[in-house]
């Protein structure tokens, strides 16, 4: 990565660290607005760190956005909330059971737990929407999140948005069903996790003990006909209204490394003269060989540094030709170009027309 884009990362994360801080002592520093002309005017002058990253966010949509304050004091460590959750279909594998069973399985379960009023939730993230949808006692209810949240975090909002809606219905038994796992696993282990919506759940979940009201949790498998969570699965696929939230610092730290990386890609893809763009146009990460010398064997093939096509360099040497096309004898030129490998290339690549990029 460019240096300067490393520097805009490393700063920007900084930043959103700091807004997740609210003691920290430069969490509240802006400078005056006459100061601002004063900097608009000298450009040589340095703008302070804070504004600095807030003119490099502009063009980000999560460059006003309120981050989410992490409280490591919520509970006292003698005093962290016991969360347990049910899973009556922890012995089936989804892949290989029929959805029937596990229809069979749920109806089973409400059975046995018929004085709980059901809640279902569930989040959905797409490549251009992220939402969340709650069922309960024949209602919708569903909410558009910030298309940087996580699924994690999504999901996570269902349930917090599900106990809210607790606080108003008359009844106080409740069985909350999640289709997420990991969800309700953080929830369990709420000292491996700084998850911010994870405090406030769990701090849901004591204010409604302390009115009388019984919580349960259970996860049900998506998409195996259950009407409730179906129901909350499209509503919260199609919801529309926005919800006015804060973002955990975890899913802006991830949406910054996409921004940065998309300059990146940008900057790359200029740079069509450079030898190494006709190699590696998409910028990822390779596979990597297990065996080292081989590794860097393919990449000095790769880049064409090769002590066949390079020791000239050192020796002080005319450049090699080949001796059949009469041209500088290079990587490129023995892999692609030479007719003399043809039979090379047609028995290890199955085709005698090549571009670099496929062999790389």
């Amino acid at each position: 990565m460019p240096l300067h884009l490393r520097r805009r990362k490393l700063g920007a994360q900084y930043y959103f660290r700091i807004q997740s801080h609210s003691n920290h002592p430069v969490r509240t520093l802006s400078i005056p607005v006459g100061l601002g002309r004063l900097y608009a005017a000298r450009t040589s002058n340095i703008l302070p760190f804070c504004e600095r990253m807030k003119r490099y966010l502009g063009d980000l949509d999560i460059s006003t956005v309120q981050v989410y304050h992490i409280d490591f004091f919520s509970f006292p460590p003698w005093d962290v909330p016991q969360f347990s959750f049910l899973n009556p279909f922890s012995k089936f594998d989804k892949s290989t059971t029929n959805p029937v069973v596990f229809q069979q399985i749920f109806l089973s379960h409400r059975t046995q737990f018929c004085t709980y009023s059901p809640i279902f939730t569930d989040g959905s993230k797409t490549a251009s929407r992220v939402g969340c949808g709650i069922v309960f006692d024949q209602n919708v209810f569903s909410r558009r999140l910030n298309a940087s949240c996580s699924v994690l975090t999504a999901e996570l909002m269902a349930i917090w948005l599900a106990l809210e809606k607790v606080f108003t219905l008359p009844e106080n038994t409740f069985c909350i069903y999640s289709v997420s796992l990991s969800a309700l696993e953080t929830l369990a282990h709420p000292q491996t996790s700084i998850h911010p919506i994870v405090s406030e759940i769990l701090c849901l979940v004591t204010r409604l003990k302390a009115r009388d009201c019984e919580i349960l949790f259970c996860w049900i498998p998506s998409h195996v006909g259950i009407h409730g969570n179906e129901l909350a699965d499209t509503f919260a696929k199609s919801a529309s209204t926005d919800l006015n939230h804060q973002l955990p610092y975890a899913d802006i730290k991830k949406s910054l490394l996409i921004y940065v990386h998309s300059l990146w890609q940008e900057s790359w893809d200029q740079q069509i003269h450079n030898k190494l763009h006709s190699i590696q146009q998409l910028l990822k990460l390779r596979p990597v060989v297990p065996v080292r010398m081989l590794d860097v064997k393919l990449n000095r093939l790769r880049i064409g540094h090769t002590r066949l096509t390079h020791k000239y360099l050192l020796f002080g040497e005319r450049c090699p030709a080949c001796t059949t096309c009469h041209v500088n004898l290079t990587v490129h030129h023995i892999l692609v170009e030479c007719p003399v490998f043809s039979n090379h290339r047609s028995r290890f690549f199955i085709s005698v027309s090549l571009n670099i990029r496929d062999l790389a």
